[in-house]
């Protein structure tokens, strides 16, 4: 897929902005949402306007386009269904060299703050879904001057809508534009997950602050609270609080793989000066046995709260 590398300009957007496209967040259309991104062009020879550009763009990648120039050739396809959705006009095919000009003077700012406001204009109104974070490099966009792009998105666990989606720039990582951006989204008590790089006490504070709560992982890159955890689930005599157990049995593939998840809250006094809001901790084992061989093999991990 062709692709133009552009800098994260998701944090230059002002608290006035963020209030006024959420309260505008009640759109019709996806064409209409499109009319609060800037137009960057002169007014004087324009044969489509921004809006129709951008909607047939989404509406072509949607049907598979993985090009521009194929972009062009949809609507090309679509020609009937484009003018009964938009009414009479004199052009309805852009060439994907408009495309190539056009989109890297696009402020993606703006682009996701109105996306954003679309989708959440979608959801319920009490919406207390919880949010993954997860962060993923586009490799199908490498170009000769850029590396792949790395994104990082907020998206709900069980409709699957990315409500938020911004690029990490090369100069820095996910662990202080996840802090940056998750106030963003609509304050609600709702918990977040993300993987072992944001386990910090301080993302869990920025989430509390968003009246949410935290699941995550601990791994290698917190060491002293890694060994911690395994002391005290590794060892029966350390577990002064009893703790819940619950598992699960899958059967699929030739195998059968068992989960196990062991719940307390024996460690929260104890870890209070440096996790102050953890509330408990667990730790999930995981139990796979090959139907043909009968070979076993047992991993374990250490998610907390």
């Amino acid at each position: 897929m062709y692709s133009t590398a552009l800098s994260l300009t998701l944090p230059d957007v002002s608290d006035e902005q963020h209030a006024s496209g959420l309260a505008d967040a009640p759109l019709l259309s996806l064409y209409e949402a499109f009319a609060a991104v800037p137009d960057p062009r002169s007014r004087h020879g324009q044969r489509y306007d921004l809006p129709y550009l951008l909607t047939c763009l989404v509406a072509a990648l949607l049907c598979n386009c993985n090009s521009k120039d194929s972009v062009g050739q949809w609507c090309c396809d679509h020609h009937l269904l484009l003018r009964r959705l938009f009414g009479p006009r004199d052009f309805y095919t852009p060439t994907g060299s408009l495309s190539r000009r056009l989109l890297p003077r696009l402020s993606v700012g703006h682009i996701e703050l109105v996306l954003a406001a679309w989708v959440q204009a979608g959801r319920p109104e009490q919406d207390e879904e919880a949010v993954a974070l997860d962060g993923k490099a586009v490799r199908g966009a490498v170009c000769t001057e850029h590396k792949a792009p790395h994104l990082l998105s907020f998206s709900t666990h069980d409709s699957q809508e990315t409500l938020l989606q911004v690029r990490v720039s090369e100069k820095t990582n996910e662990i202080p534009i996840a802090k940056a951006v998750l106030p963003c989204l609509p304050k609600r008590p709702r918990v977040y997950t993300a993987d072992a790089l944001h386990t910090h006490a301080d993302f869990m504070e920025v989430a509390h602050a968003h009246l949410g709560a935290t699941v995550l992982t601990v791994k290698g890159n917190q060491p002293i609270l890694y060994a911690d955890l395994e002391t005290y689930f590794s060892d029966p005599d350390t577990i002064i609080a009893p703790y819940e157990q619950d598992s699960t049995v899958d059967r699929h593939r030739g195998r059968t793989e068992t989960r196990t998840i062991q719940v307390s809250c024996g460690m929260n006094d104890y870890l209070a000066p440096t996790w102050p809001l953890v509330r408990q901790v667990a730790r999930l084992i995981r139990t796979v046995t090959v139907h043909k061989t009968g070979k076993t093999t047992k991993a374990g991990g250490l998610p907390h709260h």
